[in-house]
């Protein structure tokens, strides 16, 4: 992803291959799958993640046999309710191998939304009567659900508690309007906090639209009470819309980044400036990553 996204900012490849052998030893590679996973019973490794490599491999025959797009038209919806487990990984992975048209990230990342599990819970929330925010954003709607044990423990068993216990809704938008506002929002909550989760409400709003082409009609629903069940797990902070600023990004200062969530981050707000036409996207990334080059 790393990769990509130092591609996608327009660095050499000197640079990317600088960073490559900076962060492989990081790697740990996975052995070879002995199960076969076939298209009748495939949804039978949902939840299962002793089967990634088996799924790898169906995916990518899958993608080789009928082409990437169909493929993800095919099993995306299926598994789609599970998108925010995993503090969103998975989405965040498939959304960089569609944005790219990378096959072999199309596979991984439909293989890893596999292994961590469809969502019928959250299927079940985003299925729910909307809420009406009475004119304030969704999220600071949801500041009234603030919750201490919401916020606490490892991020899936912050996820599960919040879905049992938070009264969450469904934003009350359409979904060009609920992915703009919300994914805005969560602009506003990461430069307000400069939290490290808050920078994956950024990551994976990026994702997410790059994704929800191929998501299902519900797509829209899933978004807003997903993000809104990740901002009470972050605590659901106070957060201000971004004031202007002058800042502006320096690609070329990414060269010197060792931090794969640095570079993401800074590319992740450069497509979002391109798709919504705002610039503050662009000057938050500045903001944060200026000080860390």
């Amino acid at each position: 992803m790393t990769y990509l996204a130092m591609h996608g900012l327009g660095m050499d490849m000197g640079d990317i291959e600088r960073f490559a052998n900076h962060y492989q030893p990081k790697l740990v590679p996975f052995s070879p799958s002995t199960t076969t996973v076939d298209a009748e019973g495939w949804q039978r490794h949902l939840g299962q993640r002793q089967s990634y490599a088996a799924l790898l491999q169906f995916f990518d025959s899958e993608i080789a046999a009928g082409g990437w797009r169909a493929i993800v038209a095919r099993y995306l919806p299926t598994m789609f309710s599970g998108w925010v487990k995993d503090a969103f990984h998975p989405i965040i992975r498939l959304g960089y191998g569609i944005e790219f048209e990378a096959p072999s990230e199309i596979a991984a990342g439909l293989a890893y939304l596999a292994i961590t599990g469809d969502d019928p819970k959250l299927e079940g929330i985003a299925r729910r009567p909307s809420t009406d925010s009475q004119g304030v954003s969704y999220l600071e709607f949801l500041q009234a659900a603030r919750n201490p044990a919401f916020s606490c423990g490892p991020f899936n068993a912050r996820y599960a508690k919040i879905l049992e216990r938070a009264d969450l809704r469904p934003a009350m938008r359409s979904r060009n309007a609920a992915l703009k506002e919300l994914s805005r929002a969560c602009l506003d909550v990461f430069h307000s906090t400069h939290d490290f989760f808050a920078l994956h409400l950024v990551t994976c709003s990026h994702a997410f639209r790059v994704c929800a082409p191929w998501a299902g009609s519900n797509a829209d629903c899933l978004f807003s009470v997903g993000i809104g069940a990740a901002y009470l797990a972050i605590g659901a902070p106070e957060f201000s819309p971004v004031a202007p600023s002058a800042h502006t990004m320096l690609p070329e200062k990414l060269a010197a980044a060792v931090d794969e969530h640095d570079i993401k981050l800074a590319y992740s707000c450069s497509a979002q400036s391109c798709a919504f036409g705002d610039p503050d996207y662009d000057r938050v990334a500045a903001s944060y990553l200026e000080p860390r080059l």
